[in-house]
């Protein structure tokens, strides 16, 4: 394939979309957030998610320092610390300060919550409705794809409540969600 006077080969695009194992591992996010997080968190907001994300460890913490944050993102200390706060008051992230012993120093460790949680703390705030759509009502293009995503996610969340979850109105839907939500996350073990 070419395109203008350079050569498009298998290394440079992969038709599967899948990269090898060489590009291991992946940053992810759900594809159906797509109908609300572009809309619940700005741009800094969603750059510093990722970035957190990318820093994750095997058991999925991280403890990068605020001015470590600040140069890798080019952003300013009171950017850094707002987007931090804004990602901790969503629900997209966890942060707590512990003692890191390889480090001889007290830090604040983040980690990524489940998507019950996310999800739970972001319909509990009114930033998303029951139908998982950001607040206040507007256009959500999610591609068919993303929108199979979410009702397979809300089918096994909700198990037998999904029938009743999918017949309700729309402000009986975030009800179903945060009680059945806020019953799975609390019974999920520390």
């Amino acid at each position: 394939m070419r395109h203008g006077a350079i050569e498009i080969s298998r290394v440079i695009l992969d038709p599967a979309n899948a990269f090898d194992d060489g590009c291991r591992p992946f940053t992810e996010i759900p594809a159906w957030w797509s109908g609300f997080v572009f809309h619940v968190l700005n741009a800094r907001q969603v750059t510093l998610y990722l970035y957190l994300c990318m820093l994750l460890d095997a058991e999925g913490v991280c403890a990068p320092t605020v001015e470590h944050i600040r140069q890798d993102l080019g952003l300013s200390s009171s950017i850094v610390f707002g987007a931090l706060g804004a990602l901790d008051a969503t629900g997209f992230i966890l942060r707590q300060r512990r003692y890191l012993p390889a480090l001889r120093s007290r830090r604040n460790v983040y980690q990524r919550p489940s998507c019950e949680f996310t999800v739970l703390r972001l319909l509990e705030s009114s930033k998303i409705d029951g139908e998982l759509r950001a607040v206040p009502g507007r256009a959500h293009e999610m591609s068919g794809d993303a929108e199979q995503l979410k009702t397979e996610w809300l089918q096994g969340v909700l198990g037998e409540q999904y029938e009743p979850y999918a017949s309700a109105a729309a402000d009986a839907k975030a009800e179903i969600l945060i009680r059945t939500l806020g019953a799975q996350v609390r019974e999920r073990p520390s």
